[in-house]
């Protein structure tokens, strides 16, 4: 199986275990992965980095949550002060402004893939994911966010098993020109400096000007 067969089975489970509260962080170490072998096969290590990103700043919000309700049960046992409901305030905010910067690196890195994989819905839930991050102040964020892992979950499993340009290629029967490559259809060559595809009557490179 290649690498996006693998990232499509990974990262549609990971979204699926994402659903589920008791085993979530399984579903994004997968869904990690799975972005890790997308990135790997397009060539971009943008995506994995933005998601990588993204987890990391998750994982800020996730402390602040924690922060918050460890603060809440001490506060249940002791006297309520102005001073701790700003804390708990400040935990909040911080929680907050994580998740949308979290959202924003999902995003990057989900437009890239809806792009390069010609799958358009990884490029609707990336869009759900930053919409619902700055929605979550109010119960219609958390509505937004499942909408958007539920897309999530059919992007993954829509990843095409060859990259697309790959793929068009092999069944057009025409196998990808390496860089000075001469070979060409008739009426079709190449340029052997930078491999642009020009007319034979052409006497320069249209881009890097060389002569033919």
């Amino acid at each position: 199986m290649s690498k996006l067969g693998d990232a499509k089975t990974l990262g549609g489970v990971g979204s699926i275990l994402i659903l589920i509260p008791v085993v979530s962080i399984v579903g994004y170490i997968l869904v990690l992965i799975a972005t890790k072998y997308v990135s790997d096969e397009l060539g971009d290590k943008s995506i994995f980095d933005n998601m990588l990103y993204a987890v990391i700043t998750g994982i800020i919000g996730a402390a602040a949550i924690a922060f918050i309700i460890i603060t809440g049960a001490i506060l249940s046992t002791l006297t309520f002060t102005m001073s701790a409901m700003a804390g708990v305030i400040v935990g909040l905010a911080i929680a907050w402004i994580a998740l949308i910067i979290s959202s924003i690196f999902i995003r990057r890195a989900y437009d890239t893939m809806a792009t390069k994989l010609n799958t358009g819905t990884f490029r609707t839930a990336g869009l759900l994911y930053f919409i619902g991050a700055i929605l979550t102040i109010v119960f219609v964020g958390l509505l937004i966010l499942f909408v958007g892992i539920i897309i999530q979950i059919v992007a993954f499993f829509s990843i095409p098993d060859t990259v697309p340009g790959i793929q068009t290629q092999q069944t057009s029967g025409m196998a990808p020109q390496p860089m000075g490559s001469t070979t060409a259809p008739a009426g079709i060559k190449f340029c052997p400096n930078c491999g642009t595809q020009l007319a034979v009557t052409t006497a320069y490179c249209t881009k890097c000007g060389a002569k033919l």
